[in-house]
């Protein structure tokens, strides 16, 4: 009787669009490859697409069934355009310095089925967002995320606040790209 019960709801549950997570509501049971190619970069970052390629098929070789193939070879193609990098002072220090940042990262990003052209998925407004400090008085060198950094924590009293700021900019941007490659593995895999 209860099994019969969950395969009533199972059913219901998939006649009705729903299912259940893990599975890859948009990639054809057919396709055994997946390409991800060079996004579009339109910022002023130098070599932020090739990052961002570097950090999808990372993301795709550690996660996915699909094996990441090149560029034309995939069953199924991932591409986009990186629309935004911004980083936007959201405090100040006494002397009107900012002394925390927001940075924001935005790609479009498209997933189309070689063989039939059909786009099987698409989000044009993909957004990660991360703050970090631009000067040692707001910097906290004992979290985890900046231990995991490049910048050794007894450096930082020598180095000015633009400097601090410059290095923490490229960390917190180097963490939005990977956070958008997993985003992007997420949404075209696995349906969220």
């Amino acid at each position: 009787m209860r099994a019969a019960l969950l395969l009533v709801v199972a059913t219901v549950a998939a006649g009705c669009g729903y299912g259940f997570g893990g599975g890859a509501p948009t990639v054809p049971h057919a396709a055994r490859s997946v390409a991800i190619t060079r996004f579009v970069n339109h910022t002023r970052e130098k070599g932020l697409d090739v990052s961002l390629q570097r950090a999808v098929e990372d993301e795709f070789r550690r996660r996915g069934p699909l094996t990441v193939v090149r560029d034309p070879e995939g069953d199924v193609v991932v591409s986009g355009s990186i629309r935004r990098f911004t980083s936007i002072p959201v405090a100040f220090g006494a002397s009107d310095n900012a002394v925390q940042y927001i940075g924001s990262l935005v790609v479009r990003v498209r997933l189309r089925d070689r063989r039939s052209g059909k786009v099987l998925y698409e989000n044009t407004s993909l957004e990660e967002t991360l703050d970090f400090g631009a000067t040692p008085g707001v910097v906290v060198s004992s979290s985890p995320n900046f231990q995991q950094e490049t910048i050794n924590a007894r450096d930082l009293i020598d180095m000015t606040n633009v400097q601090i700021g410059e290095a923490r900019r490229r960390e917190a941007l180097s963490s939005l790209v990977d956070r958008i490659a997993r985003d992007v593995y997420l949404q075209t895999m696995e349906g969220f």
